[in-house]
């Protein structure tokens, strides 16, 4: 899709999802913030309804926990190349997320090089994470007093090492991060929906698919070359994606 044509698209998506082209494509740094305290959070929580706190105090320790959790994070990521955001938050940095809410999935992903996979785990456990269970390449580590998942998944193949290589450089509070091309993400998206067994997450991937193509940050066309490159053998799987939306 030409530029022209994808910005028209994301106004148009934007008139019907009845929020502004800025919430289309918010960029990593904004969906980052939408995962825990934030400027506009703060101002709401100072605020009272019939005099009541607006968030109980239970659930605003947790919520100010992940935002300290988030900072470190961030920090620990900083400046490093050898990971990239995935997931929910990447497809809500893009425009991915057509469907209400538009908020990033209730977790983080993150595509790494082997070669950092201990050193991002003793961070992990020294914020009280724990290995919960393991899928293949996939890390999935929880945080209980947060009630947050943080999946890591590791480049391994040539088609993750490409994910990781060409992934986007993108800030947070000044911090160099780096996140996936939407090309690549759909195309792990497409992957990912090939290997799943449960119908309901098969479903968030097929949506997330959709839902880049459709804010038109990348195009059929990029996914295709993306997946004929390094696996052909999902082009089916990504025409059955696009014949069910």
């Amino acid at each position: 899709m030409p530029i022209g044509r994808a910005k028209t698209r994301r106004a148009q998506v934007a008139r019907e999802a009845g929020i502004s082209r800025r919430q289309v494509a918010v960029g990593l740094e904004e969906a980052l913030w939408e995962s825990g305290p934030n400027p506009l959070t703060e101002f709401a929580d100072a605020l009272q309804f019939e005099g009541k706190p607006m968030m109980p105090p239970d659930v605003q320790a947790r919520w100010e926990d992940l935002g300290r959790f988030r900072e470190a994070l961030t920090a620990f990521l900083s400046g490093k190349n050898s990971v990239a955001f995935i997931g929910g938050v990447a497809v809500r940095s893009y425009g991915g997320i057509l469907r209400m809410p538009l908020r990033p999935t209730g977790d983080f992903d993150l595509l790494v090089d082997d070669a950092l996979l201990k050193e991002l785990t003793k961070f992990l456990e020294t914020q009280g994470a724990v290995l919960d269970s393991t899928d293949e390449d996939t890390y999935f580590f929880y945080i209980k007093a947060l009630s947050f998942h943080l999946d890591v998944t590791t480049a391994r193949t040539p088609f993750m090492e490409e994910c990781l290589a060409t992934a986007k450089g993108a800030k947070f509070q000044e911090r160099k991060l780096r996140i996936v091309t939407p090309t690549a993400l759909v195309a792990m998206k497409v992957k990912a929906f090939s290997e799943r067994r449960n119908p309901a997450k098969k479903e968030i991937d097929r949506k997330d698919v959709c839902g880049l193509l459709e804010a038109g940050a990348t195009t059929e066309e990029a996914v295709r070359e993306f997946l004929a490159k390094h696996r052909p053998d999902l082009l089916p799987t990504l025409a059955e994606i696009l014949a069910g939306k």
